[in-house]
């Protein structure tokens, strides 16, 4: 798979994000999360040994660095962990050492995504990798604000996935009705069994808190993904590697077919449901012992123009497709952000120290309750 963005942010030449095959001779490599199309070339032996012999680095939050050592752990040597807040890195590049500034903000789109707020020849850069943000939360997020207002972003590399589709429901309210109809069929007989079908590995660890806050019931996950979960255990509580629980979670491409007449399938997907307009109504589709849901790691595209708007950016990049420069200037007035209560939600702002020498140090750690807060639900 193709990665979705092709690495580049013109306004800092020496560093590439979410792409480990347009550029080997970076000096330094940005990973926002860890998704299929987002690593393509990660895991090849060419960029591994010129990491190595340059001496640089992959830097990414903590999770998305213990996903990377689960998935390519020969890359161990040359991982960076970045937790939430501002930091200052110094990276040598072929000329002289750089000290690029970068601010980790939450994405919302899956287990360590992140977005990267980098300050780099009197400018802010604003990479949001993958992310969904609800339009009650934009302005919450301190590091994109001073003195009360938005920062000045002079360019914005932006996730246009789901640009077209008018909305999206909440998650909180989609999995809340999922956990009704989970219990309803495990209530029917003591042999039910539920499966949660995924389209991406990672990013649905929140719906198995959920349904454990609910119903009690840990997901059993396979071996490799509870290698990383269970590094993280006050964060994701919801899911085990006990094989006798009665629910368990697999992606699409490893789910084998054979269905039991016991079991009830709930698969989560965003994509089928991007040309019905009333998908906020009507977010779950029933089957036969099979239940399809709308459940979006990505904006749509009010959700996309909210956060446009907010920000004013002087110039956008969207990727995977081009953004479509419809005038989004105006497009909410001030007013529609009190439609709804807003959610707690706060990132503290943490103090700036310099880093030589490739080490990266940051503010004490992030709660688990801001870690949980992050999905933007």
């Amino acid at each position: 798979m193709r990665s979705a963005f092709n690495g580049y942010i013109d306004e800092i030449p020496f560093i590439l994000v979410d792409n480990f095959e347009n550029d080997l001779n970076k000096s330094a490599y940005f990973l926002s999360h860890y998704h299929a199309d987002h690593v393509s070339g990660i895991a090849g032996e060419l960029f591994r040994r010129k990491l190595k012999k340059n001496n640089v680095f992959i830097y990414a939050s903590k999770v998305t660095v213990a996903i990377i050592r689960e998935e390519c752990p020969r890359l161990a040597p040359n991982l960076k962990s970045l937790e939430l807040g501002k930091n200052t890195i110094s990276i040598t590049t072929e000329e002289k050492e750089e000290f690029l500034n970068v601010t980790t903000l939450p994405a919302g789109h899956s287990l360590g995504s992140v977005m990267y707020l980098f300050e780099y020849n009197k400018k802010n850069i604003l990479y949001t990798g993958d992310f969904r943000i609800s339009r009650n939360s934009v302005a919450k997020y301190n590091h994109l604000q001073y003195k009360g207002e938005p920062i000045n972003v002079d360019v914005l590399y932006v996730d246009t996935t789901f640009q077209s589709v008018p909305s999206f429901p909440k998650r909180s309210d989609v999995v809340r009705n999922v956990v009704f109809h989970i219990k309803n069929w495990l209530d029917l007989n003591e042999k039910h069994r539920v499966i949660l079908l995924t389209s991406a590995g990672y990013g649905y660890e929140c719906v198995c808190n959920v349904i454990y806050d609910s119903l009690g019931i840990q997901t059993c996950v396979g071996e490799s993904f509870w290698n990383i979960y269970s590094q993280f255990p006050k964060e994701i509580y919801g899911m085990t590697n006990d094989a006798s629980s009665r629910i368990h979670l697999c992606t699409k491409y490893r789910y084998k077919a054979d269905r039991s007449p016991l079991e009830l399938q709930i698969y989560f997907s965003a994509l089928k449901w991007g040309d019905k307009l009333n998908v906020e109504e009507e977010f779950l589709t029933f089957m036969d012992k099979r239940i399809e849901v709308c459940f979006a790691t990505h904006c749509s595209r009010e959700e996309l123009l909210n956060f446009i708007n907010y920000l004013k950016p002087k110039k956008i990049v969207g990727f995977p497709n081009e953004f479509e420069s419809v005038s989004y200037l105006g497009v909410f007035q001030d007013g529609d952000l009190n439609e709804e209560p807003l959610e707690e939600f706060k990132i503290s702002p943490k103090k700036r120290k310099v880093v030589k020498e490739g080490e990266v140090r940051v503010g004490k750690k992030v709660s688990a309750g801001v870690l949980k807060e992050a999905f933007e639900w």
